[in-house]
C-alpha cells in the first residue's frame, strides 16, 4: 500500500509540475496574463486538501481558498502578495464569492505562531495562516509544487538570512481541487475579472 501511494504521490508531482510549467512558459513569453484557469482541476493530496479545511473549520463549506506562500521576515514581495490577497477576498465578497485567504510560511523557524498571527492580521482579519515544520512542511510544500532556497542560514545566523520562494498563488475549490494557478504580484486584476466574468466557476 505504500509503494501505491508513493507512485501516485509521483504521478500527482509530475502533474502539478507541468501545470506550473504552463504557468511560467507563458510568463516568459510575454503574454498578457499568466494566469491559468485548469480545463481539469488538480486534487489536492487529502493530508494537504485536510489541512486547508481546518483553517476555515466551523465556516462556510462552500468556501473557496487562496492560498499562497511566504515568510514574515520578507520585506517587499510578500507584504505585497498578502496585501493582494486581502484585495482579492474583498473583491470576492462584493461578488457574493466565499472565499478564505491563506498565508503558509516556508520559513518556521522565524515565523512563530504569534508572528504569523500578528503579520497576517495586519493585512486584513479575513485572512489566516498556516504552520508546519519538518517532512509536513516538506509535504506540503511538494502538495503545490512549491521550492524554496535559503541563503547564509547556517549554525551561526538563525536570523537574518534571506529565503527565496515562489510568487505562485492557487484557487482551490470547496472539493479540495486547485482550480487556478497565478502569480500573486502580478496577476491580481486576471483573478478580479474572474470573480466578474466567470461566476459558474464558482456555482460549480
Amino acid at each position: 500500500m505504500k509503494y501505491i501511494s508513493e507512485i501516485r504521490a509521483g504521478i500527482y508531482r509530475k502533474y502539478v509540475n507541468a501545470m506550473l510549467a504552463i504557468l511560467l512558459l507563458a510568463a516568459s513569453a510575454g503574454s498578457e496574463a499568466a494566469t491559468v484557469l485548469l480545463r481539469r482541476p488538480i486534487p489536492l493530496l487529502p493530508e494537504a486538501a485536510a489541512r486547508l479545511k481546518q483553517v476555515h473549520a466551523g465556516k462556510d463549506p462552500r468556501m473557496w481558498q487562496l492560498v499562497v506562500f511566504g515568510f514574515a521576515h520578507c520585506k517587499d514581495v510578500c507584504p505585497a502578495s498578502l496585501a493582494n490577497l486581502s484585495m482579492l477576498v474583498k473583491a470576492a465578497a462584493t461578488e457574493q464569492i466565499r472565499l478564505g485567504g491563506i498565508f503558509v510560511t516556508v520559513d518556521p523557524d522565524r515565523d512563530t505562531n504569534d508572528v504569523l498571527s500578528r503579520y497576517t492580521k495586519a493585512f486584513g482579519s479575513e485572512l489566516a495562516y498556516l504552520r508546519f515544520e519538518g517532512e509536513e512542511l516538506e509535504r506540503f510544500k511538494t502538495a503545490f509544487s512549491v521550492e524554496t532556497a535559503f541563503y547564509t542560514k547556517n549554525a551561526g545566523n538563525m536570523l537574518n538570512y534571506q529565503v527565496d520562494h515562489s510568487t505562485t498563488a492557487f484557487l482551490i475549490d470547496p472539493a479540495g481541487n486547485i482550480r487556478v494557478i497565478f502569480d500573486a504580484l502580478t496577476d491580481v486584476t486576471d483573478i478580479e475579472d474572474l470573480f466578474r466574468k466567470n461566476r459558474t466557476l464558482f456555482e460549480s
